[in-house]
């Protein structure tokens, strides 16, 4: 069992923050993930689908540069 001491404390700006970069670099599927896992929270729902829009959005656009560039 972890004690009090051994716990790590999160703002949720800093949890955003984490997000949006988990976003930026994966967007569909990590991004999607994390933001499904934060909207499930009572206290983060408005969090999680900041991250969800995020995560769909910036996942378009990057399959859309893959399409256009890559001929994918």
């Amino acid at each position: 069992m972890a004690k009090a001491s051994d716990k790590i404390s999160l703002s949720k700006s800093k949890v955003v923050n984490i997000g949006l970069l988990i976003v930026a670099f994966n967007p569909l599927p990590s991004g999607l993930i994390y933001g499904i896992a934060l909207w499930r929270g009572a206290s983060m729902k408005k969090e999680g689908n900041l991250i969800i829009i995020f995560s769909l959005l910036w996942g378009a656009v990057a399959l859309a540069l893959a399409r256009k560039h890559f001929g994918i």
